[in-house]
């Protein structure tokens, strides 16, 4: 921050000046606050775009926008003043120091075990912002925030000139280049930073598939992992969507072949073990301090128990929630008020849950995430971690995990931002690692007790899909090409259904032959089409997938709901569901649709037949 200088006015609207941050040729930024507290970044247009009718427009459009964005990796508005003869707009601040205060603050380069988490929020902000139409110029480290999950924006609105999407993605290359220090990106990051900063445009990917490239990054340092036994301590937006660019959807016939890799005969799956099954909804290991109802829960993943007794709930700003949902009545709660909680997936007998959530032992500013094992009748934890602390520095080599998925028979894999570029598989009762694939994998899904199955990014647009034995860490089967991270497979079987082009295909990966394919009606008509979920109902042979299009306050849903037996879409018109939850044996369907909250259907009728 610099001094302000003697032209500067002394505030701005209601904020006392502190300091000036930069400009640009549109706009000043300053600090604003109370006493020597820094509370709001201030963007002041200047006096020649001031009395410029066609900018001060674009200037307002640009504030509404921002006003109505909802971004975990951009500081909210806090005031503004569109009509004055000087426009401002004031950005909350949620602290002082910048990301150019902790790079000089180490030895002037960013520590590896914060790379991951401020390149991936940084990359997403960037995409919510372009989603809404707000163009970002050269970046600087000044003008990023470290914040819980990364880092955030301070003051995204006077980008001057425009350079479209592709021109941010290599301004953000830019700042992560030039933050890494003399030792350069982590290996993992250079790849797609090298990419980003291609001299053809075309070449960039946009900000949106930028962020989903981030989603499995690592650092390459290998590192210990360990597991810790402790008592449990205490977006906005959805998950991370991965657009298919026109250019995708036109495939040759020669590209679309699927090429399929086996590795021997399949492994044959052990019988699952039966389950005993025990009245969970009685716990009192997690009951929450207050009732409360679902109805404005910001869903971001649920899941069924085994016996489909109990609905487990993961919600942005509000942790997790296991509910009795034929009583509509919260049985257990955690993690309430963490910034971020991921996917949750219930333990053979159903008195157990799997969930991503923040380490609750951890003082670090950005808490790393943990595969967290919850056992809601005794009221303990057993905590994964991906990696240990280092010796005297209080920091954890990594950042965590991202995903996890539980078998039936109680093991759990992870994804995540490791040392290694690894996903451990761990057994739920004891937290002790039983084997290890090496894969930099994504999206774990068990298709039985033995087999697990996860997605790999080839490259821009290029997703493969492994099948793992997950006792002996032998690659099985792949599957490729597929067009999106998101697939599901059909539990139990040797089939699995993904994403290519604007088809949903069903796959036989062990044979290599396809099953079937169903068509997304008007999908490779949309400008910027995002799948939202892929989910197989094994019970009622359903496949159900949402996709969307356009910037968040203009964004339209679509979906559809495929009988495999007859290939009919059963969906409602007008129904795009984001999230569903199928139930064990088909009583019921959750779903969460454009507005918060739970809803349960009847899977034939479509009729509501509950909310939480």
């Amino acid at each position: 921050m610099l001094p302000l200088h003697p032209h500067d006015p002394p505030s701005i609207g209601p904020y006392p000046l502190l300091g000036r941050l930069g400009e640009d040729g549109a706009a000043r930024s300053y600090v604003g606050g109370t006493g020597d507290r820094a509370a709001v970044t201030i963007v002041l247009l200047k006096p020649a775009r001031a009395t410029d009718p066609s900018f001060r427009a674009e200037f307002a459009r640009r504030v509404e926008a921002l006003r109505k964005l909802k971004s975990r990796y951009v500081c909210a508005v806090a005031d503004a003043d569109t009509r004055g003869v000087v426009p401002w707009v004031a950005f909350v601040r949620p602290g002082e120091e910048t990301l150019a205060d902790l790079v000089e603050g180490n030895g002037g380069a960013l520590a590896p075990q914060r790379f991951p988490a401020v390149a991936t929020a940084l990359a997403r902000g960037l995409a919510d912002l372009h989603a809404v139409a707000v163009p970002i110029g050269p970046l600087r480290a000044e003008d990023v925030l470290p914040a819980p999950g990364g880092a955030v924006f301070a003051g995204p609105v006077f980008a001057e000139p425009p350079e479209g999407e592709k021109g941010a993605v290599r301004h953000w290359a830019a700042l992560m280049s030039s933050i890494a220090g003399e030792a350069g990106p982590p290996l993992r990051f250079r790849k797609v930073i090298d990419g980003c900063l291609h001299p053809d445009p075309d070449l960039r990917p946009n900000p949106r598939e930028l962020a989903n490239m981030l989603a499995g990054a690592a650092a390459e340092e290998s590192a210990p992992r360990g597991k810790e036994e402790v008592a449990d301590g205490k977006r906005n937006g959805m998950r991370p969507l991965v657009p298919l660019a026109a250019g995708v959807l036109a495939v040759t016939a020669a590209a679309a072949t699927a090429l399929v890799v086996s590795g021997g005969e399949p492994a044959e799956p052990a019988g699952t073990p039966e389950v005993v099954v025990t009245d969970c909804t009685e716990a009192e290991g997690f009951t929450p301090p207050e009732a409360r109802s679902g109805g404005e829960l910001d869903a971001s993943h649920m899941a069924f128990s085994p016996d489909g007794d109990l609905l487990a709930v993961s919600a942005w700003q509000e942790g997790v929630g296991i509910w009795d949902w034929r009583q509509a009545r919260e049985t257990a709660r955690f993690h309430e008020g963490a910034a971020e909680t991921r996917n949750v997936g219930f333990l053979p007998g159903g008195c157990a849950v799997a969930a991503v959530v923040p380490d609750s032992g951890s003082e670090e500013e950005i808490r790393p995430l943990t595969g967290t094992v919850f056992d809601l009748t005794a009221g303990t934890t057993i905590q994964y971690r991906f990696g240990e602390l280092t010796d005297g520095t209080g920091l954890h080599t990594e950042l965590g995990v991202e995903e996890l998925a539980v078998s039936p028979s109680g093991l759990i894999a992870f994804t995540g931002w490791g040392s290694e570029a690894v996903v451990p598989i761990i057994d739920g009762k004891t937290g002790e690692r039983t084997s290890t694939i090496d894969i930099d994998g994504s999206r774990p899904v068990f298709i039985d007790e033995r087999r697990l199955a996860l997605s790999e990014l080839v490259s821009f647009h290029d997703w493969s899909i492994t099948v793992w034995d997950a006792y002996t860490g032998e690659r099985l089967h792949t599957v490729r090409p597929a067009s999106d991270l998101d697939f599901s497979p059909i539990p139990g079987t040797d089939k699995v259904v993904y994403i290519f082009g604007n088809q949903v295909i069903v796959r036989d990966f062990v044979t290599g032959s396809q099953v079937e394919a169903f068509t997304m009606e008007g999908f490779a008509d949309l400008e910027e089409p995002s799948i939202i979920e892929l989910v197989v109902d094994p019970w009622l042979d359903r496949v159900y997938v949402t996709w969307s299009d356009g910037a968040p306050e203009d964004m339209e849903y679509y979906g559809s709901a495929w009988d495999l037996g007859s290939g009919e879409d059963v969906l409602p018109e007008g129904m795009a569901p984001h999230l569903v939850a199928p139930h064990p044996g088909g009583e019921v369907v959750a779903v969460r649709t454009e507005e918060p909250g739970v809803r349960l259907l009847d899977p034939e009728t479509w009729e509501l037949v509950g909310e939480l």
